[in-house]
């Protein structure tokens, strides 16, 4: 009887010990596992509109082509539904007419890249599924490079090029939806509106102003969570 109940006690202790174990590993696993879930990476890629502007001076508007947007975003977690990031890329247009003239039509061409550099601001709304769609809104700058080939407007003259660069406060409103394919993979689509305030270029003693841009794309998206 004396070694049975020896047995039985050192058996129920082993049992207590592992199973308290397990529940130790389980629980440093979810910690291990929310701690590395905050830190995220994303890339995305699609279509970009600029919105018509005015050129000021009475020059007329810009027109522009459609074109193509990239970004790379790096984010952490606060919780559940609060992210921050950070964010820039590319905003890529061609310009096809300005002051009402088709540059084409007379050999000319004229393009805008746009680099945003933005904090943003998640709210995201998890759901069943795998499911997550989100809002968020940022601030920062934007540098912008225009350049221009043989348009002989504003003073530009023909056969001559015309590059400049300016930096502007930008702003960005955006909204999408993720689907979570893997424990650390989500793919999605995303809409995105970025504007600036006012543009000033200047080459060879020519200055072009114009108002801000704004630009619209649709992107599809890619996350790692790390």
């Amino acid at each position: 009887m004396k070694k049975t109940f020896i047995f039985a006690t050192t058996g129920s202790a082993l049992l207590l010990a592992s199973q308290a174990g397990a529940q130790t590993s389980q629980t440093s696993a979810i910690e291990t596992n929310s701690v590395a879930s905050k830190m995220y990476v994303s890339g995305d890629v699609g279509a970009a509109w600029q919105q018509n502007i005015n050129t000021r001076g009475g020059n007329g508007t810009v027109d522009f082509d459609t074109g193509v947007r990239g970004d790379v975003t790096f984010g952490y977690n606060f919780c559940e539904n609060f992210a921050a990031e950070l964010e820039t890329g590319v905003i890529a247009n061609s310009i096809n007419s300005i002051a009402g003239n088709t540059l084409s039509s007379f050999g000319a061409s004229a393009d805008l890249y746009e680099i945003p550099i933005l904090v943003n601001g998640i709210y995201r709304l998890p759901l069943k599924g795998g499911w997550t769609p989100y809002v968020g809104a940022g601030l920062g700058g934007a540098a912008t490079y225009f350049t221009a080939q043989n348009v002989p407007l504003f003073g530009f003259g023909s056969n001559s090029s015309y590059k400049s660069t300016d930096f502007t406060f930008a702003y960005q409103a955006e909204a999408g939806v993720k689907y979570a394919v893997s424990e650390h993979i989500d793919l999605g689509i995303a809409y995105k509106f970025t504007g600036t305030t006012d543009h000033n270029w200047s080459d060879n003693g020519v200055t072009f102003k114009t108002d801000g841009t704004m630009a619209h794309a649709v992107l599809a998206t890619f996350t790692w969570k790390f």
